[in-house]
């Protein structure tokens, strides 16, 4: 067995008996509230505008469920929610329905590594501890490169990862690198994104020392790591560019018909630049 599969069969395990013991919301548990900085970057969106949002390793809905019930008190949108676990999805349909956002909601059992995800779908796409999870480094790029491609212009993308790993056992007080699929040294990783996201807007970029105390394999363990949240917002300029390509695609690949299409759409976007402006994302604290 590799340490891939090792790694993602002791995951599997551990998250499938939290979510069976565990209600959502439990006080004491990482469960018991959303992740305050994918709160505060939903809320920078307008209250008067529609949002769609893609939520990627979303277990149970410890953010699904509260962005969705923001959005329902404001303009409305939709969630796509994408779990690993058949029993994640499970529950989380279950709850969607008790906290009466199940319309807003709807569900992927599937893993994220080769999850597609359509161009320009979404305003808003949150991935929470799940990039760690992936095989190799090849695959964290492939997925946030996807992430980049789903978002519409003026959206935001963001974040949030366990990096530097390492589990200390209570009982024996002997600590060892965590047991997880893919360790990312945090230094590393920042640079990764910042060159990934180098046409974007750059909106939260800060890591914190995380502890956490888990039970796996029947012994008292305290996970510990730094919590990397990094949030990035599409330019606005991006749109233009899209509009041109998707004249080149609407007009079947005449190459004069498109190029007169794209004077056309530049043309109106000069004219609209000067009174347009992006929103601003502020920083909110995790």
């Amino acid at each position: 067995m590799t340490h891939f599969q090792e790694a993602r069969a002791q995951e599997i395990d551990y998250h499938e008996k939290l979510y069976r013991e565990t209600p959502l919301f439990e006080p004491g548990t990482w469960l018991a509230k959303p992740v305050s900085a994918v709160m505060e970057l939903l809320r920078q969106f307008e209250p008067s505008e529609r949002v769609d949002v893609l939520d990627l390793g979303c277990g149970i809905g410890r953010n699904s469920i509260p962005m969705a019930q923001l959005l329902q008190r404001q303009a409305g949108g939709s969630i796509v929610c994408v779990d690993l676990l058949p029993l994640a999805i499970e529950r989380l349909e279950k709850y969607a329905e008790q906290y009466e956002v199940g319309d807003m909601i709807r569900t992927a059992a599937a893993d994220v590594e080769h999850y597609e995800i359509d161009r320009h779908a979404f305003d808003y796409i949150v991935v929470c501890s799940c990039l760690e999870h992936v095989s190799t480094l090849a695959a964290f790029e492939a997925v946030v490169k996807r992430m980049m491609q789903g978002t519409r212009a003026g959206g935001t993308n963001a974040l949030l990862i366990n990096t530097e790993v390492t589990e200390y056992d209570l009982e024996s007080g002997m600590e060892h690198p965590g047991m997880i699929e893919l360790h990312l040294r945090t230094d590393e990783t920042v640079l990764l994104l910042r060159e990934l996201y180098a046409d974007w807007d750059i909106v939260i970029e800060r890591w914190m020392p995380q502890s956490i105390v888990e039970h796996k394999n029947g012994r008292a363990i305290e996970f510990k790591g730094r919590w990397l949240t990094f949030a990035a917002r599409k330019r606005n300029e991006d749109r233009e560019q899209s509009r041109h390509a998707e004249a080149i695609e609407r007009l079947g690949g005449s190459a004069r018909a498109a190029q007169t299409e794209i004077e056309r759409v530049i043309f109106r976007a000069g004219a609209v630049s000067s009174q347009s402006s992006g929103r601003f994302f502020g920083c909110g604290s995790y």
